[in-house]
Formats: structure tokens, sequence, C-alpha cells
């Protein structure tokens, strides 16, 4: 594996584990570079033989991404068409890939980098973080996170967090979203755990079966619902402020240097 013609995206070979790391400020923002980077880091990673597990994580301390950030997308309808199509094709792939797809939550996690933690066979965070989806404050739905939040929390709590409520560490760890471990140590302790896994092609096919039934869908849901918030321009300043402000409230608790 190698990152030459990576700009927004890092990704290396340890001890097996195909570390992939969003490397895009402090936000880590899933603008479409990274999405595109992301895309096919992971697809180099799944055809690289060296490679047994692949690990999305990070950089920095305060979000493993702030999603996608609105307010660089044009209000038109063909680069939000094009956006849902490049968010589609990443967790296609992400969910048909023969390899375990693990995220380490090294910050908070927004938007629709909640759903690629939501969509990962397993997710490792430290207990400062919280996982939030500020679209579902003005009615843009999850595409495939839901089924997760509505099976896993309780109803009330779920539907609290679809619809904007940041979901903390230690929740989403009591209802078996996330595996908790310390932030001291927060890669290595995830790197001895993701080598522990002994998850075979089968057993990946049927952890990700629910959301390969799923993921067709995904552009039309997202399409129809986000065009109709976003290109009516009253809708798009405010689905802005409620993204903006999530930020605020859903960075990571962490004040380590």
């Amino acid at each position: 594996m190698g990152n030459k013609y990576f700009t927004k995206v890092r990704f290396w070979n340890e001890d097996g584990i195909g570390v992939i790391t969003i490397d895009n400020g402090n936000e880590n923002f899933l603008d479409m570079d990274v999405i595109t980077q992301l895309t096919t880091a992971l697809m180099i990673a799944n055809n690289d033989n060296n490679v047994n597990w692949v690990a999305i994580t990070g950089t920095g301390t305060s979000f493993f991404t702030a999603g996608i950030p609105w307010e660089t997308v044009e209000p038109q309808y063909a680069p939000v068409r094009d956006l849902i199509m490049s968010v589609k094709a990443l967790y296609s792939i992400i969910i048909t890939m023969d390899k375990p797809v693990i995220t380490i939550l090294n910050g908070s996690t927004l938007s629709m980098g909640m759903e690629l933690a939501l969509i990962s066979d397993l997710t490792i965070a430290p207990p400062d973080v919280y996982m939030c989806y500020p679209e579902g404050l003005l009615g843009i739905p999850m595409s495939l996170g839901f089924r997760i939040i509505l099976e896993r929390l309780p109803r009330y709590m779920a539907i609290n967090v679809l619809t904007g409520a940041p979901l903390s560490a230690n929740d989403a760890s009591g209802s078996g979203i996330i595996h908790l471990v310390g932030r001291e140590n927060l890669f290595g302790d995830a790197k001895s755990i993701i080598k522990g896994l002994k998850i075979s092609q089968y057993v990946r096919r049927e952890l990700t079966k629910w959301a390969r039934d799923e993921i067709d869908s995904v552009d039309s849901t997202l399409l129809n619902v986000i065009s109709s918030v976003f290109l009516d321009q009253k809708d798009r300043e405010e689905l802005i402020r409620a993204v903006r402000s999530s930020r605020i409230k859903c960075v990571s608790r962490y004040k380590g240097v």
C-alpha cells in the first residue's frame, strides 16, 4: 500500500492491518476529494494480499470526521447528485469487501461519518467522543445506519438520535454500537483488538447482509430528500446552521495535548 497520489487520506500496512486515515484539517470533512480517496484506498486494501483487516480512522483528537461540509456544496441538483452517488460508492465498497472493516474513532463523528461507523463490522472509540446526525433536524434520514440505531437503542433515545441529538460514547457502548477503550493507548489497544478478530469472508457476508439489502435505495432516498431541502435557500441555510451548531456541541471532550 502507498499514498503517493493521495492528498487528504493517508494509508499504510501495519502488521497486516490496512490503516486508512482521514487527514483533512481539524474537522476531517468528507468533501468529494476525501470520499473518492477513501473509496480508492479501500479498493486497494481489499486487493492487497498482505492486508487481513482494514481500519479507518482520522488525524487529530477532535473529529473522526465532521461529515459533509454542506456550506461548500453548490446549491444545484447536479453537484448534490454527484455527491450522493459518491457516498453510495463509498458505502458499497465498505459493505462488500472481503476483509473486516473496523472504524477507530479518534474523535467525534458527525453526519455521514456516523454512518461510516455504523456500517463497519466494529467501531472502537474512547469515552470522550460523540456520534451525531444533525441532518435529522431537517428531516433528512440516515440511509443505512438508522437500522442499527432503531434496533439497539431504546426507542425514545433512538428517535432523539435520529433527529439530531448527540449519542455519547458511553451510551453507544452500553447499547453495543461501539467497543469502548481508553484514550491513552487508543490505537495500540485497537490494534490488539483488531488482530484478535477472526472474521471469515462468510461471517463478514452475514455481518453486512442487512446493509447490502438496503444499499440499492441509498441514492434515491438521500437524493430526493436532500435535494428538496438543499435547493430551497431557506432550508439550506437552516441545514448549514444546524450542522455548524452540532460541530460545536459534538466535538470530543478530550483535553489532552
